[in-house]
């Protein structure tokens, strides 16, 4: 009887797109583009999820950790001494780095390209809120930052100054599709469209200010279909669960547009956030290698000692996790290291040298 072979370079294109939407950004992704031609045209009309890695700081290493391959890869940034800066935000490969007494300037993790920032003396480096967005492709970006007074400024690729948005006392910001969402000193939420300054009119939230849990920071998360979260956060919380006590707890609310109240919820549509990032990304099908990395989980990075430097770092383990919305639980992920935060990489061409994969 004779066997029937089957021709992997046939499958239909549905199927392969099936395929390759349930891949994670990782070599599996890329080695499967290169079965054959077909499969390498399917692939470029799809979009492989991607999932957060880890930079791990200490005095002598920069470290990056990487959960899908279970992989720890050590780069060396000279001219990048992030146990001296404050990393105030990220968005891709991109830090959004500042240092007292210097400009803010963005950084690329992988390549070290640098992007400088036009002077303003009067942003805050520590304890303010910050977020950025930017372009791979084309090097375009948003970058928004808050004073200590809560005087929020944005600059833009091509700006030669920062504009300062004189209407908005900001205590978060955050940005998503030409928009900043920021809340408010008095608890409200004020949407400022960047293509002409102006507050949007018609913002369902501007007059339903958030007074739950009044004494915990609070948040701002726009999600991929544009809904908008308010985020609080615990610390050292009992789970009501089991007899434990987390590192950080988080509730999560929703604005009922029908009557105007902020409702508790307990998922995220499925995907994922990384705190303080602002925005939700695309979860992953499964959990990544065990690390509770899934959809409706929220990853954290630990105490604010482990965001901004401190004096006391030495002999620290920080404080870092992956918090489950619909259990209550957390997976830790304790390091001994004096930094760690998340960010979520973009790559696509493998350097041979050091095993990355960059986007260009």
């Amino acid at each position: 009887m004779s066997e029937t072979r089957s021709d992997w370079s046939k499958l239909c294109p549905d199927l392969l797109r099936s395929i390759f939407g349930r891949l994670i950004i990782s070599k599996d992704f890329y080695r499967s583009r290169t079965v054959c031609s077909d499969w390498y045209s399917v692939s470029t009309t799809c979009v492989p999820t991607a999932y957060p890695w880890r930079i791990l700081l200490d005095e002598d290493s920069t470290l990056l950790f990487d959960p899908g391959e279970d992989n720890i890869y050590e780069i060396g940034h000279p001219e990048l001494d992030l146990l001296k800066t404050h990393v105030m935000a990220s968005c891709s490969n991109w830090l959004l780095v500042g240092r007292a007494g210097l400009n803010l300037y963005l950084q690329n993790v992988f390549t070290r390209e640098r992007i400088n920032l036009p002077e303003c003396l009067r942003l805050a480096i520590e304890n303010s809120s910050s977020c950025l967005w930017i372009n791979e492709r084309t090097r375009d970006y948003v970058v928004a930052c808050s004073s200590k007074q809560g005087c929020l400024f944005s600059c833009k690729k091509g700006d030669v100054t920062w504009l300062c948005h004189e209407r908005i006392e900001c205590a978060y910001v955050t940005y998503k599709d030409g928009k900043l969402y920021v809340y408010t000193f008095d608890r409200c939420i004020e949407i400022l469209d960047l293509s002409g300054d102006l507050l949007v009119q018609g913002n369902p939230y501007r007059n339903h200010p958030f007074h739950i849990d009044d004494s915990h920071p609070k948040s701002v998360v726009i999600t991929s279909s544009g809904e908008l979260l308010i985020v609080v956060t615990f610390k050292g919380v009992n789970n009501r669960y089991v007899n434990e006590v987390l590192n950080r707890s988080f509730n999560v609310y929703k604005m009922n547009l029908d009557n105007g109240n902020w409702e508790r919820v307990y998922s995220i549509g499925g995907e994922m956030l990384i705190f303080g990032h602002g925005v939700t990304i695309k979860a992953p099908i499964k959990g990544i290698n065990g690390w509770g990395i899934k959809g409706d989980t929220i990853c954290f990075g630990g105490d604010e000692e482990d965001i901004f430097p401190s004096s006391d770092r030495r002999n620290r383990t920080t404080n870092c996790g992956v918090f489950d919305l619909a259990t209550d639980t957390q997976t830790s992920l304790d390091v001994p290291f004096f930094k760690s935060f998340w960010f979520v990489p973009e790559y696509e061409i493998v350097d041979h040298e050091t095993g990355f994969f960059f986007l260009v």
